[in-house]
């Protein structure tokens, strides 16, 4: 027959405290025979009792002694140690400032270094910019002129035939002497006819007069 401690160990090792045969398991309350069972107080006498309390009080003392003695130790050693980290620290920290400094001085060289390569860029681009800019306007402006220029030039070929309170006369005496007829009409072949009474021909009789 399988006993009974030997399956509850292999089936919940880590569920259930097994108890071994002479003790009960420590979860389970007390026998209902020991409920209201009083343990009889040892009796000791009155000479063991004082050569107890003398050895418990001479080992409390010198457990105390070598306590105090132990943290004195190490308080001195503590700052004997933080004296010296308190100096090793100190330098340890002024070394780490001086290479943060030259790595601060080292940005602020190359940044200072990219921004005055970038500023040079950005000048060249305004000078480009304000060159293009004048020239445009130059151009403009020799464009504005060389056009005012032709219409000076046609100006002054039409003054030629501009009317004169000198050449008034000979103005008037041409003008009724070649009368000119402003008026026309177009038709739907785009063929103009001159005058206001000039006879329209029909294009079947055009044709038949040509005939």
């Amino acid at each position: 027959m399988i006993p009974k401690n030997l399956f509850l160990k292999r089936s919940c090792p880590l569920i259930m405290q097994i108890a071994e045969t002479h003790r009960k398991p420590r979860w389970l309350p007390v026998a209902k025979s020991k409920i209201y069972r009083i343990p009889k107080r040892p009796e000791v006498s009155e000479e063991e009792r004082l050569e107890l309390l003398r050895i418990n009080n001479n080992y409390k003392t010198q457990m105390r002694a070598i306590r105090r003695f132990y943290h004195e130790e190490m308080i001195n050693e503590k700052s004997s140690l933080q004296s010296a980290s308190s100096e090793m620290s100190q330098q340890l920290e002024a070394d780490e400032w001086e290479k943060c400094v030259q790595i601060n001085e080292k940005w602020n060289a190359q940044v200072a270094a990219e921004r005055e390569q970038r500023r040079k860029i950005e000048l060249a681009a305004m000078e480009d910019y304000a060159l293009k800019r004048i020239e445009a306007k130059d151009k403009e402006f020799k464009g504005r002129i060389a056009r005012a220029s032709a219409e000076i030039r046609r100006e002054k070929e039409l003054s030629s035939t501009f009317i004169t309170p000198d050449n008034l006369e000979a103005a008037i005496d041409h003008a009724l002497a070649n009368p000119v007829d402003y008026n026309y009409a177009i038709d739907l072949r785009g063929n103009i006819v001159s005058g206001r009474d000039t006879p329209i021909v029909k294009p079947e009789k055009k044709d038949q007069a040509v005939a």
